[in-house]
């Protein structure tokens, strides 16, 4: 088979399995109708969206981010005061928010890429900081404290997503869409040079790559994920307001991240199961959420360094390998 058969046939594969997931999508909504457990399914995918673009810029480009609800702040109020103060329709807000995040990304890439490590680490939390603050402050543009409410839900052609099950179709169908533009963000030549950053920032560049172009690309990527993501929550949930984009956001979407598993297209996903469905079970205990996650976070450092569908993936294989060596050594010798 050459290379381009392969393609082809990983390409047919990716589309049958994305008309396979966006079925179960629906079949799901109708299932659950007008209920929490749809609002839930909602979350998780918007979620996913958001921590993939946080996959592209940590897990796969090496550059971490504790402020990246700020980016989801940016989409989430971009489209809400443009939806209720211009009257215009969310699905265009929403695009407006994803400009305003990528030029936001652009922004604060310009002195994060010449930071690593701890110093990069600080300047994404002072700049998470920076809107949370300017969110609470600045009432006649965000609401202040008390947050932007009666926002629109989203409508194509006059049909609104005015129910979760609705909603939820919408949202599933985005993210699998996105999850696969990931994909071949991450295959292509822009995501190998994401991985040579990532493994060795110096050999990168002495190969003749353009590491501060490249890092400032995936912030932009990363930016234009969360700021959509945002977008969405805001539009779903019909109110926001500063704490929905506290540093405790950030430090959720890291957590998910990390524990879902970094640079692998299930991660999001599954870290959005685990991890929101950890959050419903402490919402009798907000103080101790912080702590919870510190926990996590150390569990999955210790105990599962790959993420849970990393390490699944790494059993996968050596069970496959353990079976094909079974069928090796059982295989009958050829007769003379």
């Amino acid at each position: 088979m050459t290379s381009i058969q392969k393609k082809n046939a990983l390409k047919k594969k990716i589309f049958l399995t994305a008309i396979l997931i966006v079925v179960f999508g629906c079949m799901t909504a109708i299932a659950f109708g007008e209920t929490y457990m749809a609002l839930m399914f909602c979350r998780i995918g918007i979620y996913t969206i958001a921590v993939s673009g946080l996959d592209i810029l940590f897990g796969y480009t090496g550059q971490i981010s504790f402020g990246h609800a700020a980016f989801f702040a940016v989409g989430s109020y971009t489209s809400a005061y443009f939806s209720i103060n211009m009257g215009w329709n969310p699905i265009f807000t929403m695009l407006i928010g994803v400009v305003f995040s990528m030029i936001v990304g652009a922004v604060i890439a310009i002195p994060a890429t010449k930071l690593v490590k701890h110093f990069l680490s600080l300047l994404t939390i002072a700049f998470g900081q920076l809107v949370y603050t300017f969110a609470n402050s600045t009432r006649p543009i965000t609401g202040g404290a008390s947050g932007l409410k009666d926002i629109p839900s989203i409508s194509i052609f006059n049909f609104s997503f005015d129910t979760y099950a609705k909603s939820f179709i919408f949202i599933f169908i985005l993210a699998v869409l996105l999850t696969i533009v990931k994909q071949n963000i991450v295959k292509s030549r822009t995501g190998r040079a994401f991985l040579a950053i990532r493994e060795n920032t110096q050999a990168a560049y002495s190969s003749g790559i353009n590491v501060r172009v490249y890092k400032t690309m995936a912030f932009v990527i990363s930016a234009a994920y969360a700021g959509l993501a945002g977008g969405l929550y805001a539009h779903l949930i019909n109110f926001i307001s500063p704490d929905t984009f506290s540093s405790t956001q950030s430090t959720l979407f890291m957590t998910i991240l990390l524990f879902g598993g970094m640079a692998n297209l299930a991660g999001p996903l599954v870290g959005s199961v685990v991890l929101l469905t950890i959050k419903e079970f402490l919402q009798s205990f907000s103080t101790y959420q912080m702590m919870v996650y510190a926990v996590l976070i150390l569990i999955v450092l210790f105990l599962l360094p790959n993420g849970i569908s990393g390490e699944c993936k790494v059993l996968f294989r050596k069970l496959l390998g353990k079976y094909k060596s079974c069928l090796l050594y059982t295989s009958p010798s050829p007769r003379d």
